[in-house]
């Protein structure tokens, strides 16, 4: 009897860890994952669902060990590692010790400091909020998405250069200049997700882009009430790849270029690996910690970023906590050579 119920034991092991095996190894190519229409709403499930379930599955092969293979308990470690990886949490990423897009210093005579801050107010908006979030700070520029319930103009009067568009706002201390709008109009669809600038700082000019690319959250409510809707789950992955082709498209090739905004997507989906790794990812490399920019009752996930190209040297990034809404703020600083 007792053989049996070993035999049983060592088969449920050796299942689990195949299983926990398969899980990460899904997980950790999430990156490069092939664009098939079946594949999408998995694909959402995977990105924008809780990810601490990983962890807890693969921490359960410890309860297991005794009847694992020495080499199986060896590999359990690594597989944890690939799980709290998928959990996004982080480390300043070791390659900007040495990469020629950080800084570790302060400002000095050859050299200028610029901040931006980036938030999605759409679930918030207050004066106080506005206020606690950092604007108090006086970042050189700020960029807001879903702003739409405040008079932007009159909390921010001590920028001399603004401009709304569509919920999409930009607030300077340097003069810029407007140069291009791209509208879902343009597949059938509504309202603004990019708005384009170039903005003349004390340095040189500046391209920027304010963006808030389509949101998937139909399809993710849809699977909460365990409505699988295909159709609707590869227009809407249709429309966000083509506004993250368009806004890559405009940055290639530029000289000082920041893409800032709601971007709604987290770094790891293969559609910001497509478009948006010819730049950098402030969070990703200075962050630490857990940096979720977009909250849920139960669970984070870093969808808001600010992308820099080489010529911008970071010095400091943070993600905001906020008192209300559900997104949190970024706020990222730079220096730039002469």
């Amino acid at each position: 009897m007792k053989n049996n119920v070993s035999s049983i034991f060592q088969r449920l092991s050796q299942a689990y860890f195949i299983f926990c095996c398969g899980m990460c190894f899904l997980v950790t190519l999430l990156p490069w994952w092939p664009t098939y229409e079946i594949l999408t709403i998995p694909k959402y499930a995977l990105l924008f669902g809780p990810r601490w379930w990983l962890l807890i599955v693969v921490s359960g092969l410890f309860f297991f060990w005794r009847y694992l293979s020495k080499r199986q308990v060896q590999f359990s470690s690594l597989l944890l590692l690939l799980s709290l990886n998928y959990t996004d949490f982080q480390l300043p990423s070791i390659g900007s010790y040495f990469s020629t897009s950080t800084s570790t210093s302060t400002s000095t005579s050859t050299s200028h400091e610029i901040s931006v801050l980036s938030a999605n107010i759409g679930g918030g908006g207050s004066v106080r909020e506005l206020d606690y979030i950092g604007f108090s700070q006086k970042p050189d520029i700020i960029l807001l998405q879903e702003a739409r319930r405040i008079e932007l103009s009159k909390f921010f009067s001590d920028y001399d250069f603004k401009e709304c568009i569509s919920g999409l706002c930009i607030f300077s201390k340097y003069p810029f200049e407007q140069v291009k709008v791209l509208s879902r109009e343009l597949f059938e669809g509504w309202g603004i997700f990019a708005v384009f600038y170039q903005i003349e700082t004390q340095f040189g000019m500046v391209s920027l882009a304010n963006v808030h690319f389509e949101t998937p959250r139909s399809v993710l409510m849809g699977l909460i009430y365990r409505v699988f809707d295909l159709t609707l789950a590869n227009r809407i992955e249709s429309t966000r790849q083509f506004e993250a082709e368009l806004v890559s498209l405009w940055s290639k090739n530029k000289p000082y270029t920041l893409i800032v905004g709601d971007f709604n997507m987290p770094e790891d989906e293969n559609t910001y690996q497509r478009n948006f790794t010819h730049l950098n990812n402030a969070i990703a490399t200075k962050g630490i910690g857990f940096n979720a920019t977009k909250l849920t009752a139960w669970h984070g996930v870093r969808i808001d970023h600010i992308l820099y190209s080489d010529d911008f040297k970071l010095k400091t990034v943070d993600v905001i906590e906020a008192i209300n809404g559900d997104h949190r703020p970024v706020f990222a600083t730079f220096n730039v050579g002469n």
